[in-house]
């Protein structure tokens, strides 16, 4: 999109340099600053008002979620900056589609006309900017009580932003994030939507449409809260997605270092996912990646061996925790998943490091065999298992407090979020049920670990065991780590070091302790010490 200045400008002209319809009949095209319009872009009387739903961006994800919506009998109207990307689609699936159901125009005036009140639009740009620009046209055309949506990975915080724009204008708002990428915008994703709450009743038969369907049948979608609300829910789900993704890629590399490969490794994760609770969409991926081989050099050898341990990330993961830790919400699980893949992206820095270090620091794990390769695995399933519900556990504790810290309104509706993400969603899996079950049976439980104590009592010893194995060799398992320290904290009354802390605070700098109280509680009030006079 360039400069946003300019291009909101550009964005301007668009939308007023069309040629008089009374010319057009005389030899006149329409005219979108200094080109043509093409004709399919060219609004005509009798398509006003036809359209259901409106998409502003037919990039990947704008062109497989208007397909979505016109296989589900829709109308939809499309607006592209690149008029020729619009006019492109028209023509490649005005015939598989009902005459009229797939239109477009070429300014916004045109675009609000073809939508029919109350005006429903999905921008589908990319983050930031962009959304910005396209919300500013929109709302120029738009008029009292039509719903703009925006689809896109937005802070929260921006969400509730332009939701108080867009209501000052007296229109109406959605921050809608999507679930499954490209696949499920065209055959059905999770949705996340949060805003103005009287939108839903509006938009509900469209986006339900469109949404992946639970093995009940139930859409996986439902309104999130207010403001920011669904953006808030994508951006920990996505959160969850890094951990429970790297969780995954730990136990790989450590089964690799134990002697395993291929098709072998694959045939473990799979007897995992046979025994129902870590069945899932991520540990599906998993397995594919366990026995691709690599096309490109068509030797037999597996892609994995050929790929740069380099992991790309868009920022939702990083703002999740550096949020959760504005609001003081603990969530080392999802902490160690970011900084996982920061430290993938110095590759050069690392291996500049192994050239001179060598291997003073790594130690490899030992290739096992029989009774004792089954009991390692046994043990390595506990640890999988009992990190992704830490990292899940951290995941729904922070949209609980951060939703108590913007009244979001998440809170009453989280069963009902989790149960979206049964289908068509990445973090779909087994363990979703449970997890609803709990908050739905207990909305104030202290936190999701304490719905799964049968679970730690069978696994922590084998989790355990296992983190002192690698924790004495093989690759690093950060995310497993860290999962440990927070069931190991998180279910500990008392901190031996955190009153030594507390004391060594008061000694340099007499920033003052609380007192413990015969009943266990803290006090309210600071005390102090009398300690020796210490400078450094």
């Amino acid at each position: 999109f360039g400069s946003s200045h300019f291009m909101l400008r550009v964005h301007r002209v668009l939308a007023h340099c069309v040629a008089p319809p009374a010319l057009r009949g005389f030899g006149f095209a329409a005219m979108s600053g200094d080109k043509a319009i093409p004709a399919p872009l060219q609004v005509t009387a009798e398509q006003e008002g036809t359209a259901d739903v409106g998409i502003v961006g037919i990039g990947v994800m704008g062109s497989n979620l208007a397909l979505n919506l016109l296989g589900k009998g829709f109308t939809v109207a499309i607006w592209n900056l690149e008029l020729e990307v619009s006019e492109k689609f028209i023509a490649d699936h005005s015939q598989t589609f009902a005459e009229g159901k797939v239109i477009g125009s070429a300014t916004y005036e045109d675009f609000a006309r073809l939508l029919r009140p109350p005006r429903k639009c999905l921008i589908l740009v990319t983050a930031g900017k962009a959304t910005d620009m396209v919300i500013e046209n929109l709302m120029r055309v738009f008029s009292k009580d039509d719903i703009i949506v925006d689809t896109g990975n937005a802070h929260f915080k921006d969400q509730s932003r332009r939701a108080e724009q867009v209501e000052a204008k007296g229109l109406r708002f959605l921050g809608m994030g999507i679930s499954g990428g490209a696949e499920g915008a065209r055959k059905g994703p999770a949705f996340f939507p949060g805003g103005t709450p009287s939108v839903w009743e509006d938009i509900r038969p469209i986006v339900e449409a469109a949404a992946a369907k639970a093995s009940d049948g139930r859409p996986c979608v439902t309104m999130n809260g207010r403001g920011g609300a669904g953006s808030c829910v994508k951006m920990y789900h996505n959160a969850g997605e890094y951990a429970v993704l790297q969780i995954w890629a730990e136990a790989f590399a450590t089964l690799r270092g134990v002697g395993l490969g291929g098709d072998k490794l694959r045939q473990v994760l799979e007897s995992w996912k046979a025994r129902g609770k870590l069945d899932s969409y991520m540990l599906d991926l998993t397995c594919e990646v366990a026995t691709m081989k690599d096309a490109e050099e068509n030797d037999g050898s597996y892609l994995l061996e050929k790929t740069a341990d380099m992991i790309g990330s868009k920022g939702t993961g990083l703002w999740s925790v550096q949020v959760a830790m504005d609001v003081g919400c603990p969530v080392p699980s999802l902490v160690a998943a970011v900084l996982a893949r920061q430290m993938s992206m110095t590759r050069p820095e690392r291996l500049a490091n192994q050239g001179l270090v060598g291997d003073l620091v790594q130690s490899e794990l030992v290739q096992l065999e029989g009774l004792e390769l089954d009991k390692f695995v046994e043990d390595l399933y506990w640890a999988v298992y009992l990190s992704i519900i830490a990292s899940y556990a951290q995941m729904f504790q922070s949209l609980r407090i951060v939703d108590q810290e913007f009244k979001l309104d998440i809170a009453p509706n989280l069963p009902r979020i989790i149960s979206t993400f049964r289908a068509g969603c990445i973090l779909q899996g087994a363990l979703l049920e449970p997890m609803s079950k709990a908050f739905e049976a207990d909305p104030n439980i202290p936190n999701l670990l304490c719905a799964f104590m049968e679970e730690l009592k069978v696994g922590m010893p084998a989790f355990r065991s296992t983190m002192a194995k690698l924790a004495m060799a093989g690759e690093p398992t950060t995310v497993m780590q860290a999962s440990l320290g927070y069931l190991a904290t998180m279910t500990r009354g008392t901190m031996k070091a955190g009153q030594v802390v507390s004391l060594q605070r008061d000694v340099f700098g007499r920033h003052g302790f609380k007192r413990l109280k015969a009943n266990g509680q803290a006090t309210e009030e600071l005390h102090h010490a009398e300690w020796p006079d210490m400078i450094p």
